[in-house]
């Protein structure tokens, strides 16, 4: 009998369909991810399967990491990434020179697999060639992996040039405090701190990227510097 009046009381408390919602959204949305994935993977290669098919087809192989990338399946965008990579190696319309955005997701799903130094070595690259969109990106990608490699300084001055190149890429304040932080910067560090609030603030709500998320990190500044 306890029991089903330790039952009624849950199933008659407001906070428990809150939390236990909570609960089934964290338990069925890895799976909730990987339906939404094999569904866009599959509408790709009905509509682009011809494509994938050519040998000399780098873009298809690139449209598709980055459909594995988005819905978290990166060993299978890494894949792909290297596929497109060689294909537009060794495809003559591309004269010798990889396009930027094929590289720059090579870099970004080395990072992902933990690959840091192939990740530095694809973001080179990417930064070696032209792009049309500038190169925030791609240094933003490199200065992740070389503080993960353990290379703080050159980390600290490639994420300071990341932010010049886009200042409205809020991670970017994040990963150049922590490195600041951990040089011992500290006085640096606040500086960077100072200047995401600033950034954050001044942003419309469509070009801040998870601007909540990356608000709570600095809140929680001591804690989620070893946690993100």
């Amino acid at each position: 009998m306890e029991k089903w009046t330790w039952l009624l009381y849950l199933l008659t408390n407001w906070y428990t369909w809150p939390v236990l919602g909570g609960v089934l959204s964290a338990i069925a949305s890895p799976f909730i991810r990987m339906f939404r994935l094999w569904q866009a993977k599959s509408r790709f290669i009905r509509s682009q399967g011809a494509k994938l098919e050519n040998p000399q087809n780098a873009d298809a192989r690139f449209q598709l990491a980055n459909i594995y990338a988005a819905g978290g399946g990166y060993r299978q965008a890494l894949q792909y990434a290297q596929a497109a990579v060689k294909v537009a190696e060794e495809n003559p319309l591309y004269e010798g020179q990889v396009p930027y955005h094929m590289m720059r997701l090579l870099g970004e799903m080395y990072y992902r697999r933990g690959c840091y130094q192939e990740s530095i070595e694809s973001y080179r690259r990417a930064l070696s060639v032209k792009s049309d969109l500038g190169y925030g990106d791609a240094r933003f990608g490199m200065g992740r992996s070389l503080y993960r490699k353990g290379e703080l300084e050159k980390a600290f001055d490639v994420l300071n040039r990341s932010i010049e190149d886009n200042a409205s890429n809020l991670e970017g304040y994040f990963r150049l405090a922590v490195v600041s932080t951990d040089l011992g910067r500290l006085k640096e560090a606040d500086q960077v701190k100072q200047e995401f609030w600033k950034v954050a603030a001044q942003l419309p709500a469509f070009a801040g990227k998870h601007r909540m998320r990356w608000r709570l990190a600095f809140i929680f500044f001591p804690l989620t510097r070893g946690l993100l």
